[in-house]
């Protein structure tokens, strides 16, 4: 497993020598001699944490954190104060800075001093995290909250539906349960690349409802850290129809964005109304 790298940023080559000794096996080690020099490097190396001094050549420490924490690829990354000048640090606490450690310091003072800052880092990064689970259907990728999926199976045998539009025509039962199935590929207008034998079935829970969204793929549920996704507040054409209620946000994955819906973007209150009608025991037994 991969190091958990630093940017060390100091004038001083004694001092960088010093930490590079302190922290080597325990860390990916990058230096940097000046402000403008470590600006360059964070854009390349991402690091996890950046240890900054205050009085360098070209551009101070206070400079180069400000640039940090204004833009948002860098201003997760906590930083740490190494530095001499209390006033200046106590200041850069006050603009986002994680933690200041005064020189000389001691060896166990700055291995504590990074591992509370990657401490801290990681804990934020969990708030605002989210489980989700990724699904496919027709060449469309999208992902939906993990807390409202009951189970994940292949499509099994389904018998027809006497009540709905062409995308929700089909019924099963699970344990005793009718299910209706919701077919993705007609609900977005776009054809199933597997056969009815190899797609998967998503059970959810809707409003006391069993709904089944057919699909042609379904990746593992992995949770998502704060970072990874875009909330839809901040993405464009969310205040607009349907995804007002329904777009959660953009998750990052790789080079693209995979939109995050509620299920109930697939299903009006309306249709799931009509459904517990049709699905009680009396309806089916009617319609079969």
């Amino acid at each position: 497993m991969s190091l958990p790298s630093l940017l060390l940023v100091d004038d001083s080559d004694a001092i960088l020598a010093l930490e590079r000794a302190i922290l080597s096996g325990h860390y990916a080690l990058n230096t940097a001699s000046n402000g403008r020099e470590a600006l360059e490097k964070v854009k390349v190396v991402q690091p996890a944490a950046i240890l900054l001094d205050l009085s360098m050549p070209e551009m101070d420490g206070d400079e180069v954190l400000k640039r940090l924490k204004a833009d948002p690829t860098t201003a997760a990354i906590p930083v740490i104060i190494i530095s001499s000048e209390a006033a200046r640090a106590e200041a850069c606490l006050a603009m986002g800075a994680e933690l200041f450690l005064a020189k000389p310091f001691r060896a166990d003072e700055l291995l504590m001093a990074v591992e509370s800052a990657l401490a801290n880092a990681r804990r934020r990064a969990s708030v605002g995290s989210m489980a989700l689970l990724r699904l496919t259907v027709g060449g469309l990728e999208f992902a939906i909250p993990l807390e409202s999926v009951r189970q994940v199976i292949l499509q099994p045998a389904t018998r027809p539906l006497p009540l709905g539009p062409a995308y929700m025509s089909e019924f099963f039962e699970l344990r005793g349960h009718p299910v209706c199935v919701l077919d993705l590929a007609r609900r977005l207008d776009v054809e199933h690349r597997e056969v009815v034998e190899e797609r998967k079935l998503v059970i959810m829970e809707l409003n006391e409802v069993l709904l089944a969204l057919s699909v042609d793929a379904v990746q593992d549920p992995e949770e998502y850290q704060a970072s990874d996704i875009e909330r839809r507040e901040r993405v464009g054409g969310s205040e607009h129809g349907l995804l007002r209620d329904t777009l959660l946000g953009m998750l990052r994955a790789g080079d693209r964005s995979v939109p995050i819906f509620e299920p109930r973007a697939f299903a009006t209150q309306e249709l799931l109304r009509e459904t517990i009608q049709v699905l009680r025991p009396e309806g089916v037994e009617r319609s079969a």
